[in-house]
């Protein structure tokens, strides 16, 4: 569907290029300095990693090894960590421009290697995602969704929705090439899911859903759903320097399903001459399609045989198989049935080549949906383990406010029952008080002013007696200011 789009969404990250090496044009890339002087570990490997993606994907192949030696001086000069996987992993990418599809992926497979000793889950996902990419343009489709399964893996370890949505896309790609349509949609609403659900505003994002779901409605020949996505690419705003192909292809794919032939080779001719429009193979498999419906088997014929002669499209047998059979037509229609013959019967054996493909394709796919299947089950039993581990710090809590409610309760108790007890001891103390000691002093003072009040010489009987009441008199102050004092007390 779209092996080099795939391949600059997977990498691509705002970096740009002002250090050493010889400046790129991806916009708005990161300075290669400030990405090796970061203090932060893991984000500086990651734009690094992101950065070594973008940089020798866009690189000619006349000037990468120049720039590989710059940047391993640099990596170098910087201690960078994992130097020697990140070096296998920028030689995948000097093969992978040679075609030299084997090497490639031995550089690749070595880089996980040491990435896997080190326990480093996001250079395993990026291996492992190159990998299957290049694989998946080898033709190599078994192989790639099996790369693709490691790295959801990875990505699932590291729980990371923005990796987790650009492998969603990639897998729906390949479930797309093999006729998976509806588990290609899946995944596409699955990464639509979580760019919504986490907020992720990244147009170029959405953009490449609404293609890639707009390339499924076509094969399925559904073209409300191919108008509708249509429609989102026309009114997205810009996200991707392939919007404008996105459109345009798009458009001439509802001219192929509303049978206007003639509209859609016009169309795609004057796309084939537009510099900003990104022509490639399927594009011409699709003038070739409209040329044979259109009644000009001929021209069809021509583009298919060019097609056929190529290497890129040596791996892909349900390609193959679709061109064959057209040829088998065109002869057929022309009487010549010997020719007709041979290409229904290479047509055939593509086909049960790619019906092969289909069911280990299927196996694996399986294989994944389990994988995903284990990791949500995971994150439930996680889930709840952290709810029963908060349930029982809660019954924790609640039993030890119980014990010191009811140690307050049976304190202030027991505060209660002393108090009332000493209250009850001072009462008959002050009463005792009262009685013996005030009372005391009280009596003789009365006693003495009741003979004074009987007296016949009062002056004389108070001489006599003034020192006692006197004496009376201080006691009974005594006793009152000690009545005072344990009342304070």
């Amino acid at each position: 569907m779209l092996k080099r789009y795939l391949i600059i969404l997977f990498s691509f990250l705002t970096v740009n290029s002002n250090a050493t090496l010889p400046n790129i044009k991806p916009n708005n890339f990161n300075n290669l300095n400030d990405i090796l002087q970061s203090k932060d570990q893991n984000l500086k490997e990651r734009k690094l990693t992101k950065y070594i993606e973008v940089y020798f994907e866009n690189i000619q192949i006349d000037s990468f090894n120049t720039a590989k030696t710059q940047l391993d001086g640099l990596l170098l000069k910087n201690n960078i960590e994992n130097q020697e996987p990140l070096d296998y992993f920028i030689q995948s990418f000097y093969y992978s421009k040679l075609s030299r599809v084997n090497e490639a992926e031995y550089a690749l497979l070595k880089a996980i290697e040491m990435a896997e000793k080190n326990s480093d889950h996001y250079l395993l996902y990026s291996f492992f995602t190159y990998l299957a990419i290049i694989q998946n343009n080898a033709g190599n489709t078994i192989a790639a969704i099996s790369s693709y399964r490691l790295a959801n893996k990875e990505a699932m370890i590291m729980n990371d929705s923005y990796l987790q949505i650009l492998l969603d896309i990639n897998i729906s790609d390949m479930f797309y090439r093999n006729s998976f349509y509806d588990q290609s949609l899946r995944y596409l609403d699955q990464a639509m899911a979580i760019i919504v659900k986490n907020r992720v505003d990244e147009q170029r994002l959405k953009n490449a859903i609404y293609f890639n779901k707009a390339e499924n409605y076509f094969r399925m020949n559904e073209i409300d759903s191919l108008t509708k996505y249509n429609k989102s690419l026309k009114d997205a705003r810009s996200g991707t320097n392939k919007l404008y192909t996105f459109r345009n292809r798009t458009s001439y794919y509802l001219d192929l399903l509303q049978h206007n032939y003639k509209d859609a080779i016009k169309h795609i001719k004057i796309l084939q001459k537009d510099t900003l429009y990104q022509f490639d193979n399927f594009d011409k498999i699709n003038l070739a399609d409209a040329y044979y419906y259109v009644g000009n088997p001929d021209s069809a014929k021509n583009i298919i045989e060019q097609l056929l002669a190529g290497e890129t499209q040596n791996n892909h047998s349900e390609i193959k198989s679709h061109l064959y059979d057209v040829l088998g037509k065109i002869s057929e229609a022309k009487q010549d049935y010997k020719t007709a013959a041979s290409n229904f019967k290479l047509a055939f054996q593509q086909s049960e080549n790619s019906v092969n493909k289909l069911t280990q394709v299927g196996n694996i796919s399986s294989q994944i949906k389990i994988d995903e299947m284990e990791d949500a089950y995971l994150q439930k039993e996680t889930g709840y383990q952290k709810e029963q581990l908060w349930l029982i710090l809660i019954v924790i809590l609640a039993v030890f406010i119980i014990i010191i409610v009811a140690l307050s309760y049976k304190s202030i108790k027991q505060k209660r029952r002393y108090e009332s007890l000493l209250y009850k001891t001072k009462k008959q103390e002050l009463s005792f008080l009262n009685s013996h000691d005030v009372r005391k002093h009280l009596t003789n003072i009365l006693g003495i002013i009741h003979v004074l009040q009987h007296s016949e010489n009062k002056k004389k009987e108070y001489l006599q007696v003034e020192d006692r009441l006197f004496y009376s008199a201080e006691k009974l102050d005594e006793s009152i200011k000690n009545i005072s004092n344990k009342l304070d007390e």
